[in-house]
């Protein structure tokens, strides 16, 4: 047994000493002369009683009296007790629907074990109770809101579906903190199999979080690395099998070529192991796929997708302090593989390179071998500008609308604190100014290079709608898209941008079932959110038609070995193993307060 407000104890102390203290009290009476006392026989003991410093005298009045006051401060301590259940009076359910959850053991997945789960605990709310209902999917949403009605919930409960994507579980536990954090006794119940990324920066507030695991196995083969590349005896592909599992595992692997099948390979990956091989491809391919047929409990990684498009996809190397903005922006180009560093890699000079594309963010620009450079706030070796000076709060005063740079970027309500008074080298060409001189400049010899005179941190560019535009922009300027523009790859789950044509248009999106959505432009472009199954999708706008692939590689999603204990904030919360719920107890205790005041007037009333 536990308390919610133990504290309410301390109030027994006091309250006893009142009570016993009454019963010493001295009663003055008037003297009154009577014929004889034997008349009088029931007041003798009223007199002792009213003796001074007399002993305290047992009275079952007294015994009945502190009973009843020890049942209404133990009431008021709000006293819990730990019965069968997971939920409370107030509950929120964090839902797992990654792509783990959809390993399958037992003829169910582990997604349908904790949706059974989540459905008990909703089965099982008293009146009064409220629970909300929250997804832990690639954007975590709350699927159903506090409530008292268990039929929405399961409804609620029904409509939700695993995905094949990667989540993000802190976001969602913050998301059910911000609901109950300040609420004594509330239960926020994460029910996942715990294969998430350490979680540093949550606090349940009042709240308890509870962590329920579902599934055992770790049976589970991966299509770890999936690609094409050009080597001396020509384009080759080339492939990695990772087994996560602890036994050996055999398996067939094919390999298609724009449709048709090309190869088929028997591998056998050793326990915790890797397998990895390169085969020719035929001449022309361009989509490439590998479908992975093995015994295993997860089957979404055991599907890839890859183009022989060496731009089909762009290892991009942001160079800065931290501009999430930036990230964000950089993410929703469905080409980009987005890499972070505080500065330059050692590995990374004039003549060798492992990235595409080099974004400088406040921090110096450096000669690389990278095909395209674009620098922010701070000009350097290779910038198409040389640095004069700095300018603060510059006034945007106008752009080459038809670069393509600048297409559909509106810099006029653009607020800029600070940036750097440039001239533009013979190479470069000023694309937009300020009242401080250029404010964005670009080069396209020796190298695509572009310019920007501030960081977005320093202006409030990265909250304008032309913001993710001029990113799209000038990425497609530096690389632009070669013959696999009509199709690329992207993560399952992950959002993306394509830029809207038409303001009035709509993109519609289909799955090889025949699903469609719909989405709208917004700012200037459509934003994908819906792919998050592997496949292959048709992506349509306007009569033209693009298709895009999604699919699963994630290291961390793939090692499906569910956790006895996952690090949320401080500490490591270990799983439950029994699905207890503490139960508030002062309902009986006030009860038994009243019957034991009854008792206790009948007992009175009866000596009067």
């Amino acid at each position: 047994m536990s308390f919610v407000s133990a504290g309410a104890l301390l109030w027994m102390i006091p309250l006893a000493g009142i009570i016993v203290a009454l019963y010493l009290l001295k009663m003055r009476r008037k003297d009154l002369k009577v014929p004889a006392t034997f008349l009088w026989p029931s007041m003798v003991y009223e007199i002792r009683a009213n003796a001074l410093f007399q002993k305290l005298k047992f009275s079952w009045l007294l015994v009945l009296q502190l009973l009843a006051l020890a049942a209404i401060v133990f009431a008021l301590a709000r006293p819990q007790v730990r019965t069968k259940g997971l939920g409370g009076e107030l509950t929120v359910i964090v839902l797992d629907t990654s792509a783990s959850m959809s390993a399958r053991e037992g003829g169910q997945t582990r997604f349908e074990m904790g949706r059974k789960i989540a459905q008990d605990i909703v089965s099982s709310v008293k009146m009064g109770d409220r629970l909300a209902i929250i997804e832990a999917g690639p954007t975590p949403k709350i699927v159903s809101p506090l409530s008292e009605d268990p039929a929405k919930m399961q409804r609620a409960l029904n409509d939700l579906n695993p995905t094949d994507a990667e989540n993000d579980v802190g976001e969602a536990l913050r998301l059910a903190s911000s609901i109950v954090s300040q609420y004594s006794g509330a239960r926020i119940v994460l029910i996942s199999d715990g294969v998430f990324s350490d979680i540093r920066d949550f606090s349940p507030g009042k709240a308890q979080l509870v962590f329920q695991r579902v599934g055992k196995s770790d049976k589970n083969v991966a299509i770890a690395a999936f690609g094409a590349g050009s080597t001396s005896e020509g384009t080759q592909l080339f492939f990695s099998l990772k087994n996560y599992g602890s036994l050996p595992s055999l398996g067939t692997l094919r390999l298609f070529a724009d449709g048709e099948i090309f190869n088929a390979l028997k591998v056998e990956v050793p326990a915790k192991g890797t397998y990895g091989k390169s085969v020719p491809i035929p001449t022309g391919a361009k989509v490439l796929r590998a479908e992975l047929e093995a015994e295993d409990d997860l089957k979404s990684d055991n599907f890839a997708v890859a183009l022989s498009d060496p731009d089909a996809q762009l290892r991009v190397l942001l160079v800065s302090q931290g501009d999430i903005f930036l990230e964000r922006a950089l993410s929703l180009d469905p080409r980009v593989i987005l890499d972070r560093a505080q500065s330059l890699p050692e590995t990374e000079t004039r003549t060798q390179t492992s990235y595409d594309i080099i974004i400088f963010d406040g921090v110096p620009a450096q000669e690389v071998a990278a095909r395209g450079v674009i620098c922010f706030g701070s000009a350097g070796a290779g910038s198409p500008v040389r640095r004069t000076g700095t300018a603060s709060k510059p006034a945007y005063q106008g752009s080459e609308g038809n670069h393509p740079v600048m297409r559909s970027v509106d810099l006029r309500d653009t607020y800029i604190d600070k940036g750097e008074k440039v001239e533009p080298t013979a190479r470069g060409t000023v694309v937009a100014t300020s009242d401080a001189g250029p404010l964005i400049v670009v080069a396209s010899q020796p190298k695509r290079s572009i310019y920007v005179s501030f960081k977005p941190m320093d202006s409030d560019f990265p909250l304008q709608v032309a913001f993710p535009i001029f990113i799209a922009n000038a990425i497609d300027y530096l690389i632009p898209r070669g013959s696999s523009g009509e199709t690329f790859v992207v993560e399952a789950g992950k959002p993306f941008s394509i830029p809207a044509v038409e303001a009035d248009q709509k993109l519609t999106v289909t799955t090889e079932k025949g699903d469609k959505t719909e989405i709208a432009p917004a700012g200037g472009s459509y934003v994908v959110r819906s792919m998050e199954q592997i496949g292959r999708y048709t992506l349509e706008v306007g009569g033209k038609k693009t298709t895009a692939y999604a699919i699963l590689r994630s290291d961390l999603k793939s090692n499906i070995k569910p956790q006895d204990r996952v690090l949320i904030g401080q500490n490591a919360v270990a799983a439950e193993s029994t699905t207890l719920r503490l139960s508030d107890f002062y309902k009986p205790l006030l009860l038994l307060a009243l019957l034991v005041l009854a008792g206790e007037w009948w007992l009175f009333m009866r000596r009067s």
